[in-house]
C-alpha cells in the first residue's frame, strides 16, 4: 500500500499568483477548445467571444481561486501531497474518454460531445457518491449532536470563497470530503448523462454502449486507487490464503477497524503493528471490472445487435460481480439492512435495470417502439 506517492511543494508565495493563472489557463482552454470545435463545423469564431459566452465559468474560476488565496492558505509554504488513490482515478478518467472518443468515431458519433458529457459525468459522480454514503449513515451526518463540525481548513477555504464577508467556524458534515460509494456516484452520473443526452438530442443506447467499457476500466483503476489507499477494506481472513493482505497503521482499514468497539482487540494483531490479514476486495473487483471490459470490447460490441446491449451487459455483470464481491467486504460503515449490505441491495435494482435495459431496448431493434430514440443506425447483426 502507498496513499501518497510525492509531495509537491510550493515555495512560500508563489502559490495564490499560481492558483490565479491556472485559473486564468483553464478558462483560456476551455475557450480554445469552444473555437477549435466552432472551426471544425465550420463555423466562424474567435477567442474574445468564447471568453465572454463563458464569462460565468471564468469568473467562478478567478473567484475560486483569488478567494483561496484569500483564506490564508495559500500564503505559506504549501505542501500537495499526490495520492495514488486520485492520481489512479486521474488515469482511470483519461484513459477512459480517449477510448470513448474513439470509438464514437468508429459509430460515427460525435467525439467531442464524449469530453463535454465526461466533465459532468465526473462532477455529478463526485457529489453523488458523497451524498450516497450520507444517506446510508444518516445518524452520523444529520443527528443534531453531529450535523455540524470543526474542519478549519474547509472553514477557511469557504470564508476565502466569500472574499472575508463572512468567517465560517463550523460547517454541516456533509460539506467535508469524506465517504464515498461507488454506486452513489454511478446513479448521479447516469441520471446526468440522461439529461445531458436528452437535452442535446443525442441516442441515449448508441452513447451508453460507446461510454460504458471505460466506465468498466476505470473503475477498475479506482479500485486500485482504493487499494492503495485502504478503504473498501474486506473482511477477516480465515485460513492461511496467500493473498491475504494485512494494513498498515495510517490506512483506512486500519484507522476505520481500530475505531470500532473492541477494534484493537478484534482486528489488529497483538501488537498493533497491522490489521488481521483481511480479504483483497478492492484487487478482487479490480480484476472483475478488467474482465468485463474485456468481455464488452471483445465479445459483446462485435456482436451487437441492437443498441443499449453493451450498457445492459454491464449492468448485468457488474451487479453479479459486485454481489460476490459484497460476501468478502468487511467495512459495514456503508450501512445494513435486513443482514445484506447497501451494496448488495443495489446490485440487485441495479440487475434488475440491467434486464429491463436490454428487454426494452431488443423490442425497439425489432420495431416495438418508436425508432425516435436513437437516431444512429444499429450495429450489424453478427453472422
Amino acid at each position: 500500500m502507498l496513499p501518497i506517492l510525492w509531495t509537491l511543494v510550493i515555495p512560500a508565495g508563489w502559490a495564490g499568483p499560481l492558483a490565479v493563472v491556472v485559473a486564468a489557463l483553464l478558462a483560456l482552454l476551455r475557450a480554445a477548445d469552444e473555437v477549435h470545435r466552432a472551426r471544425r463545423a465550420g463555423e466562424a469564431a474567435k477567442l474574445g467571444q468564447a471568453l465572454w459566452r463563458d464569462r460565468f465559468i471564468t469568473a467562478f474560476l478567478l473567484v475560486a481561486a483569488l478567494g483561496l488565496w484569500r483564506s490564508g492558505l495559500l500564503v505559506d509554504q504549501v505542501a500537495l501531497p499526490i495520492y495514488t488513490y486520485g492520481l489512479l482515478i486521474a488515469v482511470g478518467v483519461v484513459l477512459g474518454i480517449v477510448l470513448a472518443q474513439r470509438e464514437a468515431r468508429r459509430q460515427g458519433l460525435e467525439p467531442d460531445r464524449i469530453a463535454d458529457l465526461a466533465f459532468w459525468l465526473l462532477l455529478s459522480a463526485v457529489v453523488g457518491s458523497h451524498l450516497f454514503f450520507a444517506a446510508v449513515n444518516v445518524q452520523e451526518f444529520f443527528s443534531a449532536e453531529t450535523w455540524l463540525v470543526e474542519a478549519p481548513w474547509v472553514s477557511r477555504i469557504l470564508t476565502g470563497l466569500s472574499l472575508g464577508l463572512v468567517h465560517v467556524e463550523r460547517i454541516p458534515r456533509i460539506l467535508v470530503p469524506e465517504g464515498l460509494v461507488f454506486y452513489g456516484g454511478f446513479l448521479a452520473a447516469a441520471s446526468t448523462a440522461v439529461i445531458y443526452l436528452a437535452r442535446n438530442r443525442l441516442p441515449l443506447a448508441a452513447y451508453g454502449d460507446t461510454l460504458i467499457p471505460s466506465l468498466a476500466l476505470g473503475h477498475c483503476f479506482g479500485r486500485l486507487g482504493c487499494f492503495a489507499a485502504g478503504c473498501c477494506w474486506g473482511a477477516v481472513g480465515h485460513g492461511h490464503l496467500p493473498w491475504l493482505v494485512a494494513f498498515p497503521p495510517g490506512s483506512a482499514a486500519y484507522e476505520g477497524l481500530a475505531a470500532r468497539p473492541g477494534g484493537v482487540a478484534e482486528y489488529l494483531v497483538s501488537n498493533g503493528g497491522s490489521t488481521l490479514p483481511l480479504h483483497p476486495t478492492q484487487l478482487y473487483e479490480a480484476a472483475g471490472e478488467l474482465v468485463i471490459f474485456f468481455v464488452l470490447v471483445a465479445l459483446v460490441r462485435p456482436r451487437k445487435r441492437f443498441h443499449g446491449q453493451v450498457l445492459a451487459a454491464w449492468l448485468l455483470l457488474y451487479a453479479l460481480l459486485r454481489t460476490g464481491v459484497e460476501l468478502f467486504r468487511g467495512d459495514v460503515e456503508r450501512g445494513v439492512f435486513a443482514g445484506l449490505g447497501v451494496g448488495q441491495w443495489t446490485s440487485m435494482a441495479v440487475f434488475v435495470a440491467g434486464v429491463a435495459v436490454w428487454v426494452g431496448c431488443a423490442r425497439r431493434r425489432s420495431g416495438e417502439k418508436a425508432p425516435s430514440l436513437d437516431s444512429v443506425p444499429e450495429a450489424p447483426q453478427a453472422p
